[in-house]
């Protein structure tokens, strides 16, 4: 059997207009940091790891090459990781969420559910819920595909959390 491969994708490049927290660390940064935890959890696994954005962030793949790249390689499940805003200024939001499509198919809420129980499990943190949105890059049939918003960026007590090693960690 082939190894699985896994597509990790962290949200923005550093120069996506927007997408920062009020004192301007910047949503892949913070992105970038959970999907690293990931891949060095995923080391201990039988599967491989692709991802399209470099480490560096100055790459900024454009959603249909993003989509491309992980059904061109096969990939078994594809997870992009994201960080929330309300109103781009400090308020009281809270929580994370997952969102499949809006026709999910049973690998897409497989991959959304276990992923979700244990989000919500390591970081403690208010449940949202699994929704369904038409996100062009997970918008497809062929690949177990989510996307992970993992607190608020600009939410007093998400902020201080998923700005820590601990709460990137969980």
């Amino acid at each position: 059997m082939a190894t699985p491969i896994i597509g990790l994708d962290a949200g923005h490049g550093l120069k996506t207009p927007g997408k920062r927290t009020p004192d301007g660390i910047h949503e892949w940064t913070l992105n970038d940091k959970v999907r690293d935890k990931v891949v060095k959890i995923l080391a201990d696994y039988d599967c491989e790891i692709i991802h399209t954005d470099g480490d560096e962030g100055k790459t900024d793949e454009s959603l249909s090459s993003r989509l491309s790249t992980y059904m061109n390689k096969g990939c078994a499940a594809f997870v992009s990781i994201h960080h929330n805003a309300n109103t781009g200024k400090r308020n009281n939001a809270t929580g994370v969420e997952i969102f499949t499509d809006n026709k999910p198919t049973a690998r897409d809420n497989k991959l959304a559910e276990c992923i979700y129980d244990r989000l919500v499990k390591y970081t403690g943190m208010k449940r949202r819920g699994i929704k369904k949105k038409d996100f062009y890059v997970i918008n497809q049939d062929r690949i177990a595909a989510v996307l992970v918003e993992g607190g608020f960026m600009d939410g007093k007590e998400d902020y201080k959390y998923i700005t820590s090693d601990a709460g990137q960690t969980a």
